[in-house]
């Protein structure tokens, strides 16, 4: 990211509890495409974008004292809260660092397996961020990037407070000239960006109990500056919706349907 990619939510402490919400129901299908597109020990991997560590630290576990992870993430914050993280799980294997999408400060050449989930969204020049992360892999190396498409959200039975929150998301992305529909652009600009014959999957997570449905009320709340900002709607509006759709969310007769996810890959 630059001083133009300004990521929407929070960092650091403030958005760490949104952000454990977010890998546990992500979670299992993130692993699953790991297993299919082939980790495994010895692998040298960058996570870029990698927040908390979320990621990062569960494939140090899976490449073992043989491989190795590099996370890189421009909040200084979020790198700090890795870094404890990967301690507290005694992890030896894996570091963290300061760096941008568009320049990582990472190797050319070194990776087996680069990776992203849910950077490109908030970046205006995504073709220039996968660009750089081609350069990382060894030849014949392999680029993983996850992204969502917040046009694909939905409550079961449908909701106003929920839709217009996704909409208000929708909106605010396309002033800053960032992309939170990336998830339907992701095939299509890893060919823009050199790879031939991209793989394509999709999957999209429904939650209808407990702390996950949590996920879009804490995601409003933290956006809340920014949609202000940009005038996009008001502060009484934002503390409506948050309320309302904290209620649906202990509504266990609703179901949230969250931002179906395209997952994509391709060699070097």
């Amino acid at each position: 990211m630059t001083q133009n990619d300004r990521y929407t939510l929070a960092t650091g402490e403030l958005g760490a509890y949104r952000l454990s919400i977010l890998n546990i129901i992500h979670r299992p299908y993130t692993e699953f495409l790991f297993r299919r597109v082939g980790l495994e020990q010895g692998m040298a991997v960058a996570d870029i974008g990698c927040g908390t560590g979320n990621v990062s630290n569960w494939v140090a576990q899976q490449v073992g004292s043989s491989g190795s992870v590099v996370g890189v993430d421009l909040s200084a914050e979020q790198v700090e809260q890795a870094r404890r993280n990967a301690k507290t799980l005694s992890l030896s294997n894996v570091t963290f660092g300061l760096g941008s999408a568009y320049d990582t400060g990472l190797p050319q050449d070194s990776f087996d397996l680069v990776y992203c989930r849910f950077l490109l969204m908030h970046l205006t020049r995504p073709i220039d961020a996968l660009l750089q992360m081609r350069s990382l892999l060894k030849p014949g190396g392999l680029l993983v990037c996850e992204e969502a498409d917040f046009s694909t959200a939905f409550c079961e039975p449908s909701n106003p407070a929920y839709n217009r929150c996704f909409e208000l998301f929708l909106a605010l992305s396309h002033a800053r000239g960032q992309h939170f529909s990336m998830g339907i652009m992701l095939h299509r600009i890893f060919q823009d960006s050199g790879f031939v014959a991209p793989e394509i999957s999709l999957a999209q997570a429904v939650v209808v109990r407990g702390e996950t449905k949590r996920l879009v009320d804490l995601s409003l709340l933290e956006a809340n500056d920014a949609l202000i900002e940009a005038g996009l709607t008001t502060q009484e509006e934002i503390n409506q919706k948050i309320a309302q759709i904290k209620a649906l969310a202990a509504d266990e007769t609703t179901a949230f349907g969250i931002p179906r996810v395209t997952q994509v890959w391709a060699r070097k």
